[in-house]
């Protein structure tokens, strides 16, 4: 592995990390103000909540750790049905600035997956072929 593409793998879990924050922040602030119901209540619903929508995400740590084509590729089309709450988020009540950290990270992610999606996708193609050209 280059350090190019290293540095990617870094970034690529260093977004995913920062979408799983921007999750537990977008669930807190589109909810309830935490004066309309007792505290520990308005912690733990919002934890709960933020729990629920990160569920989805946590089946990919394994990928982000440890990057393989099939694996970074069901990733992508992962992050793009994720994009779809996002923008729902942005545009419902109480939902802009957490939709948009939302959107930003997802799309963030998603970048540096193809990024370093396409060496191993062109790497597979060349061997494919020399495989057919021994035959």
């Amino acid at each position: 592995m280059t350090t190019n593409q290293a540095q990617i793998n870094k970034k690529i879990r260093l977004h995913f990390a920062l979408l799983f924050v921007a999750c537990f922040v977008a669930t807190f602030l589109s909810g309830p103000s935490p004066s309309s119901m007792p505290l520990h209540q308005w912690l733990l619903s919002g934890l709960f909540l933020a729990a629920l929508s990160i569920l989805p995400l946590l089946f990919f740590i394994p990928t982000v750790m440890a990057p393989n084509a099939r694996n970074l590729s069901w990733l992508g089309f992962f992050l793009l049905a994720y994009l779809v709450w996002g923008v729902v988020k942005t545009v419902s009540p109480q939902g802009l600035v957490g939709g948009l950290l939302i959107c930003t990270f997802i799309l963030t992610t998603f970048y540096y997956t193809v990024v370093r999606l396409r060496p191993l996708k062109k790497a597979a193609k060349e061997k494919q072929k020399q495989e057919e050209q021994m035959d």
